[in-house]
C-alpha cells in the first residue's frame, strides 16, 4: 500500500508537465499505463523495413513523377493493348484458359478512346486551314509505326495560322522564369519552320521560339523555350510556315529543371516528398502493372530502355499507355538518387489474375528466366558483361542497388509456387546475394505456392482491409508461421470506410505499422500502396500523395510513414498497455436479414432478451415493423415483400432490412432462412459495435465461407462452408455482450469476441546509436488518454520529445485547400520521471523520444 501511495504522489508531481486535454469538450481523460522493459531486447529492427511500392496507377508516372509534358508524345495512345480485340466499346483479351482456373475468363474493359490522336488537335482560330492525319508510312522506327502528319492547306494572312496544340495530361504546368525543352523528329515537304509556343490555359503567350526545318528524311531537332507566365493548365502549340506537308514524331516537352537535374528526369516536388520518406527499398514496376492485361501486354524492361523514340510504351491494366520513359534504367536510378534498395518484380509469364489470366506455356519459362537474369546482370552485373556494359553504354559504369527480385504479383497455387522455383534456382545460382520473393496471393499466405516453391527467401502478402480492421487484428503477425522465409507486407492500406484518406486512416495505418515492427523477426519489409494519384484520373479510391499538374498533397498516412521511417530503433523492447476501468460498449441495436448478390427469403423471426421474447414476426400479415435500407450502390434497397409467410428479398442485390429498437442488447435471434438464388447464401444482423455493422455472413464469399463480420472486415476466423439453394435453415444467433455465436440447424458454425476499436495502442523500441527510448502510441478513442509511462532496466535523463499527428475531426483530410490540415507536431519533453504521465490526444498518433543513460 505505502508502494502505492508513493508512486501515486509522484505521478500527481509528473502531471504537472502534462499536457491538458485538447479544449472543445473531448471529454475526460481515461487513465492507465505503459509499461516498457529496457532491459529486455527484443528481435532487431531492419534499418530498411519501411520502403514504398511505385505502378503505374491513377497516372504515377505519365502525367505525374515521369516529368514529360506531353501527353501521347508518339501517336500511339490510340492503339488497342497487344492481342486485345474491340467488342462493342471493350477491350477483350483473347478467351483462353485462365492460369489458376483453367477457364476462360469474362473479364472485358471500357475503351473510351474514339480519337485517333488523343491530346492533340489542329487549331484552326489563327486563320488558314489545315488538316492532320494518323499516317505510318516509312515510320521513325518500329517502336513508334505511328506519326502525325500535319498539311497546311492555307496559310494564314497576317495570323499565326494553323496550331497544332497538345493539352498535356490534364494541362501543363509552366512557371515564369524556368525554361522548357523541346524535342521532335520531323520530315518535311514544304515546311521550312516552326514556331512553337507555350500556351496559357486561355491560349495567350507564355514563351515563343522557332525551329528551322530541313526538307527530307527524318531529323531529330531540339530546342528551349522559356516561360514568361505562370500557368498550371498551359498547352503545347505548334504553328508550320509556308504551306506544305510535316510528318511529327516523337513530340516530348521536360522542363529543364528535374529531380537531380537528370535528362528525362523527374518532377522534383513529388520525387523530393517521395525521398522525404526516407525509404528502405523501392518496388516496381507492380503490382497489376507488371503482370499486364493480358500475358503480350506485360512491361518487358529491355523494351524501356535507350533513346525515348526506341521505347513502344505499355499499356497499364489500369487502363491508359505509358511511355515506358521511366524505364528500367530509370528506376533503379531512382532507388540510387533516394538511397533506397531496388527490388523489381518479374512476369512470371501470367498476366493479372483479376484480369485475363492469360498464360504462356512452360516451354517458355526458361526463356523468361534468361530474362530475368539478364535484368539482374543489366543492374549489377560488370561493365564487361553484356548487359553490364549496356548500363554503362546508357552513363551508369557502377552497379545499381538491386537487392530484390519478385516473381510475379497475386499469382496462387502450386502452379505458379513451382515457376517461382525454377527462377529461384537460376537467380541464386548465378546471384546468391539477391533475395527472392514469392507473391502470396492477397490477404493471406498461400500455403500452396510456398510448399510447391521449395525454399524462398520472402513471402509478399498484400493487405487492403477495412477501418478498424488493424486495431481489431493488431499483433496478428504474431500467429503467422516462423517457417525460414521473411514476410514482405508488399501492399497495404486501410482504404474503406476512410474517404479518400482521412485521419481514421492514417491511425489505423499506424497500427499496422506498428504491428509489423512489433514482429520484426518475421516482418521485413513494408509499403503502402498506392504511393501516387494524379486527382484528374483516380483509378483507386485511397492513396498517399494526391497531385496535379503544379501542387501535391501529402495525405496524412504519408505523415505516419514518414514518422516512423524517422523514428525507427535498432531494436524492439517489449511494452504493455492498460486501460483502467473502461469496459467496451457491448453490441447494441435493432436486429435484421439481409443479402449479397442474392435473393433469399426469411420466416418465424425471434428475438428473445433477457429471458422475454421481444419480437415475433407474422409476415402472414404483411412486413410490419421492417425497415428496408440502403446497403450499397449496386444494392439499392433490394425487393422486400412478405410472400407467402415469409419475407422475401428478391433481387440478387446487396440489401439490408431490420426491425427493432436501438437498445436492444444480448439478444438471441432465431429465424428459419432460405437462399433462392444467386451467388452466395444469406446475411443475419446482430446490431452495431461501435457504429459497424454486425452481420453473420452465411455462405458468403461466392458461397465458400461463412464469417462474423464488423461491417466488411471478418472478426475471429472464417470457416469454409456452403449453402444450397431452396433449402430452409434453422438459424440461431447468440449476442452476449460483444461475444457472437452462429449457428445452423443446431450446429455452432462461427464464433468470435469483437475487440474493441476505441482503445490505446503502444509499442517501443531502443535506437542503438543515441540510446534514446522511442515509443510509439496510437489512440483511437474520442477522448484523451492519460497513462503512466513507465520504463524499467533504465535511466531517464529527464529530455525527450513527443512528435503528434492529429487533427479536430476523425474525418479530416488533407486537400489542395487545406494541405497542412493534418500534419506532425514536435514539443520538447522535460523534467520526466520514470514513472511520468502523459496524455494522449483523442484520434492521434503519438511518437516520444526518451533520452536514457
Amino acid at each position: 500500500m505505502i508502494r502505492w501511495l508513493v508512486l501515486a504522489a509522484a505521478l500527481l508531481i509528473q502531471m504537472q508537465g502534462a499536457p491538458a486535454p485538447r479544449p472543445g469538450g473531448a471529454g475526460p481523460s481515461v487513465g492507465g499505463s505503459i509499461a516498457i522493459d529496457a532491459a529486455r531486447r527484443g528481435a532487431r529492427i531492419p534499418p530498411t523495413l519501411y520502403g514504398i511500392f511505385y505502378e503505374e496507377i491513377n497516372h504515377a508516372g505519365d502525367g505525374g513523377l515521369y516529368a514529360e509534358l506531353v501527353r501521347n508524345r508518339g501517336f500511339e495512345d490510340a492503339n488497342l493493348p497487344p492481342a486485345c480485340v474491340l467488342e462493342d466499346g471493350f477491350i477483350v483479351p483473347p478467351r483462353t484458359p485462365h492460369f489458376d482456373t483453367g477457364r476462360a475468363s469474362t473479364w472485358r474493359l471500357r475503351w473510351d478512346t474514339s480519337d485517333p490522336h488523343p491530346g492533340w488537335s489542329l487549331d484552326l482560330s489563327g486563320g488558314g486551314a489545315g488538316t492532320v492525319d494518323l499516317v505510318v508510312d516509312e515510320p521513325l522506327n518500329d517502336a513508334t509505326p505511328h506519326s502525325l502528319r500535319v498539311t497546311i492547306t492555307e496559310p494564314a494572312r497576317g495570323g499565326r495560322g494553323p496550331m497544332l496544340v497538345n493539352s498535356g495530361h490534364w494541362g501543363m504546368a509552366f512557371t515564369s522564369g524556368e525554361r522548357y525543352r523541346l524535342s521532335f523528329f520531323a520530315r518535311t515537304q514544304g515546311v521550312s519552320a516552326m514556331d512553337a509556343t507555350l500556351l496559357t490555359e486561355r491560349g495567350a503567350v507564355a514563351g515563343t521560339t522557332s525551329v528551322r526545318i530541313q526538307p527530307g528524311p527524318w531529323r531529330r531537332y531540339e530546342t528551349t523555350i522559356a516561360a514568361t507566365v505562370t500557368d498550371p493548365r498551359g498547352r503545347l502549340g505548334l504553328a508550320f510556315r509556308p504551306a506544305g506537308r510535316i510528318d511529327l514524331d516523337l513530340v516530348s516537352l521536360f522542363p529543364t529543371r528535374t529531380f537531380r537535374n537528370r535528362p528525362n528526369g523527374l518532377r522534383p516536388d513529388l520525387a523530393d516528398a517521395i525521398a522525404a520518406l526516407r525509404p528502405g527499398f523501392i518496388r516496381g514496376p507492380g503490382g497489376c502493372f507488371a503482370e499486364g492485361i493480358t500475358v503480350e501486354s506485360r512491361p518487358q524492361w529491355k523494351r524501356s530502355l535507350g533513346p525515348i523514340e526506341t521505347r513502344s510504351g505499355t499499356y497499364s491494366p489500369w487502363g491508359y499507355w505509358s511511355t515506358d520513359g521511366f524505364g528500367y534504367h530509370e528506376f533503379l536510378q531512382f532507388a540510387e538518387d533516394i538511397g533506397a534498395d531496388a527490388l523489381w518484380v518479374a512476369n512470371a509469364g501470367v498476366s493479372c489474375s483479376f484480369r485475363s489470366g492469360t498464360y504462356l506455356p512452360d516451354a517458355e519459362v526458361p526463356a523468361l528466366i534468361q530474362d530475368t537474369l539478364d535484368a539482374i546482370e543489366y543492374a549489377i552485373g560488370p561493365a564487361t558483361s553484356t548487359w553490364g556494359a549496356r548500363r554503362a553504354a546508357n552513363g551508369h559504369p557502377a552497379p545499381f542497388p538491386l537487392k530484390y527480385i519478385e516473381i510475379g504479383n497475386e499469382q496462387q497455387g502450386a502452379r505458379y509456387g513451382a515457376r517461382v522455383k525454377q527462377f529461384a534456382a537460376a537467380i541464386k545460382a548465378r546471384y546468391p546475394q539477391i533475395k527472392v520473393a514469392l507473391s502470396s496471393w492477397i490477404a493471406g499466405i498461400d500455403r500452396a505456392a510456398i510448399a510447391a516453391a521449395g525454399p524462398i527467401d520472402i513471402v509478399d502478402e498484400h493487405a487492403y482491409k477495412a477501418v478498424n480492421w488493424s486495431v481489431e487484428h493488431f499483433d496478428s503477425f504474431r500467429t503467422y508461421p516462423r517457417d525460414g522465409w521473411d514476410l514482405y507486407i508488399g501492399e497495404f492500406a486501410t482504404n474503406s470506410g476512410v474517404g479518400r484518406g482521412n485521419l481514421l486512416a492514417a491511425l489505423h495505418d499506424a497500427v499496422y505499422m506498428m504491428s509489423a515492427e512489433k514482429n520484426s523477426d518475421l516482418v521485413k519489409m513494408v509499403s503502402y500502396a498506392p504511393l501516387l494519384e494524379n486527382v484528374s484520373k483516380r483509378d483507386w479510391d485511397v492513396n498517399m500523395i494526391h497531385f496535379d499538374s503544379s501542387r501535391l498533397v501529402r495525405r496524412a498516412t504519408y505523415h505516419v510513414q514518414r514518422l516512423f521511417a524517422e523514428h525507427l530503433p535498432a531494436v524492439n523492447l517489449p511494452a504493455a498497455v492498460t486501460l483502467d476501468g473502461r469496459a467496451p460498449r457491448p453490441i447494441a441495436g435493432r436486429i435484421g436479414v439481409g443479402t449479397w448478390n442474392t435473393a433469399a427469403e426469411f420466416t418465424d423471426v425471434r428475438v428473445e432478451r433477457g429471458g422475454r421474447t421481444v419480437y415475433q414476426s407474422d409476415f402472414s400479415r404483411g412486413s410490419q415493423g421492417w425497415a428496408p435500407v440502403t446497403g450499397r450502390a449496386q444494392g439499392g434497397r433490394g425487393t422486400w415483400s412478405a410472400v407467402e409467410g415469409a419475407y422475401r428479398q428478391s433481387g440478387e442485390v446487396v440489401a439490408f432490412a431490420y426491425v427493432g429498437e436501438s437498445d436492444w442488447t444480448n439478444v438471441t435471434i432465431t429465424m428459419r432462412a432460405r437462399k433462392l438464388s444467386g451467388a452466395e447464401g444469406f446475411l443475419i444482423l446482430a446490431g452495431t459495435a461501435d457504429g459497424r455493422r454486425v452481420q453473420w455472413n452465411v455462405g458468403g464469399w461466392n458461397n465458400r465461407q461463412s464469417a462474423l463480420q464488423a461491417g466488411d472486415a471478418i472478426i475471429g476466423r472464417a470457416v469454409p462452408h456452403h449453402v444450397e439453394a431452396g433449402r430452409w435453415y434453422d438459424v440461431r444467433v447468440e449476442v452476449r455482450d460483444r461475444a457472437v455465436r452462429g449457428y445452423l440447424d443446431g450446429a455452432l458454425i462461427n464464433e468470435a469476441e469483437f475487440p474493441r476499436v476505441d482503445t490505446v495502442l503502444g509499442i517501443a523500441g531502443r535506437e542503438e546509436r543515441t540510446g534514446d527510448v522511442i515509443v510509439k502510441v496510437v489512440n483511437t478513442m474520442s477522448e484523451p488518454a492519460t497513462l503512466a509511462v513507465r520504463l524499467d532496466g533504465t535511466r531517464v535523463t529527464g529530455r525527450g520529445s513527443v512528435t503528434v499527428l492529429t487533427s479536430a475531426n476523425p474525418a479530416d483530410e488533407n486537400s489542395f485547400d487545406t494541405p497542412n490540415r493534418i500534419v506532425p507536431a514536435v514539443r520538447p519533453l522535460t523534467e520526466m520521471g520514470s514513472p511520468f504521465l502523459h496524455t494522449f490526444p483523442p484520434y492521434s498518433l503519438s511518437i516520444l523520444r526518451l533520452a536514457t543513460r
